[in-house]
């Protein structure tokens, strides 16, 4: 059975999504959320340019979506250049795939300082997602999310990716560097947070970091950014593409209150690592299963999942990142379906 939130005030959406553990564990089925927008964008007929660009396309593509899966979650389409665009970096729209950072030569930091963090309301496209956003709650109901671009890959963009691990592996603190990307994305992220349940943080440089660097150096700003989301109204998750199995503890330390795992994590083994009291979420592939599967290759993995995390109360069933935007509709029917069967089990 579906875990949804029928009407109610502002407040008491609010209330709700700051208890998101006790929802995930009083859940009889198994919650269930992919990060999957872009197939919306295919099902009505539309280009991923489009939906990036325009809010009322992208509310048509996500309400499509939801009204044949239902999920538990409702997120906005995952784009990972909007910050660095609205700080002035060229980006290369597909029609079928999510947009990239254009190869430009890049200014110096101090370039960006003078120019200052940007205002969510009025640049880029930052105001395309915040309607987005606004609107989400008119979906059939269920929790509403978002997605920020984490400071340690918005500083990779603005820096460049070699040259900032470089600088890592160099001993600089860079406390200036991630302190003026913390501030960027914390600006856009509180005008998020105040607008949805949800503000996932999405971190993929950072899963090049070693454990005590990202302890270190990195995690007193990713605390800081929880802090702004939940200072805002919403809940903060956090999630890093790849295999991020090797910062777990550290991840589970951040100040966040749930993390998402990539499919390259083994889900079940590792989630002894990650304390009952976080939520996690994942992580069916959502290229080699989801796009590339038939609907029973779907039905079989989600079941393997489901019994291999069986025991697991705080779990919220999702894709191990975003969902291609071909991937047949039908398999994530199929992926929403296996969750929805799911009981837990009970003990004498």
């Amino acid at each position: 059975m579906a875990r949804r939130i029928q009407g109610g005030e502002e407040s008491d959406r609010k209330a709700v999504a700051i208890n998101l553990l006790d929802l995930v564990m009083s859940s009889a089925g198994r919650m269930v959320a992919p990060v999957a927008g872009y197939p919306g964008v295919k099902l009505v007929g539309r280009s991923i340019q489009e939906a990036l660009h325009d809010a009322e396309t992208q509310l048509e593509a996500l309400r499509a979506l939801d009204a044949r899966l239902r999920p538990d979650i409702v997120f906005t389409l995952l784009d990972l250049t909007v910050e660095a665009e609205a700080m002035g970096l060229g980006v290369d729209f597909n029609e079928r795939r999510p947009p990239s950072l254009q190869d430009q030569r890049l200014p110096k930091l101090e370039r960006f300082y003078e120019l200052g963090p940007p205002d969510p309301e009025k640049s880029g496209r930052m105001p395309v997602f915040l309607r987005v956003a606004e609107d989400l709650p008119g979906i059939d109901g269920g929790l509403r999310g978002a997605f920020v671009t984490g400071p340690f890959t918005l500083l990779a963009q603005l820096l460049g990716a070699e040259e900032l691990i470089d600088r890592v592996r160099l001993g600089d603190t860079l406390v200036e560097p991630l302190g003026f990307a913390t501030e960027v994305v914390g600006g856009y992220a509180a005008a998020l947070a105040q607008r949805v349940d949800l503000v996932m943080i999405v971190d993929p440089a950072s899963v090049a970091l070693e454990a005590p660097q990202y302890d270190i150096l990195y995690r007193p700003f990713v605390s800081g950014l929880a802090g702004i989301i939940r200072s805002s109204g919403a809940i903060s998750l956090l999630h890093i593409c790849g295999d991020s199995a090797h910062l777990l503890e550290i991840l589970s330390l951040a100040g966040v209150e749930g993390i998402a795992l990539d499919a390259k994590v083994d889900l079940a083994r590792e989630s002894a690592r990650v304390p009952p009291s976080l939520v996690l979420m994942g992580n069916i592939d959502p290229g080699r299963v989801l796009r590339r599967g038939t609907v029973e290759d779907v039905r079989w993995e989600v079941r393997r999942l489901l019994r291999h995390t069986g025991g697991m109360r705080n779990l919220i069933l999702s894709t191990g990142c975003d969902v291609p935007y071909d991937t047949p509709v039908a398999n994530l029917e199929a992926m929403v379906e296996e969750a929805r069967a799911w009981r837990r089990r009970t003990t004498p």
